[in-house]
């Protein structure tokens, strides 16, 4: 006999061209190719439907009442008992995350962030060091980015806060 077991709903957020396998890929920009063109601040899921949440390097992205509202929709869409992993850049400073990318908009604290994430029942954080190579960045005026390897540059550390979080 075959049981008829129920799907799970994964979904990463704001993946860009690096969708997580086994996740629902959505993203504001058509040509990252996601599963899903939409709005982080606007999920287009029913309430209480999704299985689990993944979203990196996006919440920089927004200002303080985008980011809460991004939290509120990742809330509204999760299941009871689920979980969502949110990985958000702080680097080591504000000019030098606010330098990396013209689209970053705020330097959130720790603080500032589980504030945001006062609703949910469980919340980890961790944070994680990573080492990348420095890159040649060119910005075409449709704001994108163009990389070329700069092999005589340092390899640089860099810092994340890992939010794991649960209704």
């Amino acid at each position: 006999m075959l049981e008829n077991k129920e799907k799970k709903i994964k979904i990463d957020i704001g993946c860009g061209t690096n969708k997580i396998e086994g996740f629902v890929g959505i993203d504001l920009d058509p040509k990252t190719n996601p599963d899903i063109v939409a709005s982080a601040l606007d999920l287009p899921f029913e309430t209480n439907s999704v299985d689990e949440v993944y979203s990196a390097h996006l919440g920089e992205h927004f200002d303080p009442t985008e980011a809460q509202q991004f939290f509120n929709e990742i809330y509204r869409v999760l299941k009871k008992d689920s979980k969502a992993t949110i990985k958000v850049d702080k680097d080591w400073s504000k000019s030098r995350l606010m330098g990396k990318d013209p689209t970053h908009k705020y330097r959130y604290t720790e603080k500032e962030i589980l504030k945001m994430l006062d609703k949910f029942s469980e919340k980890q954080v961790k944070d994680k060091i990573y080492f990348f190579k420095i890159t040649s960045v060119r910005w075409t005026s449709s704001g994108r980015a163009t990389r070329r390897s700069q092999p005589k540059l340092p390899i640089l550390p860099n810092i994340i806060n890992s939010y794991t979080i649960k209704l």
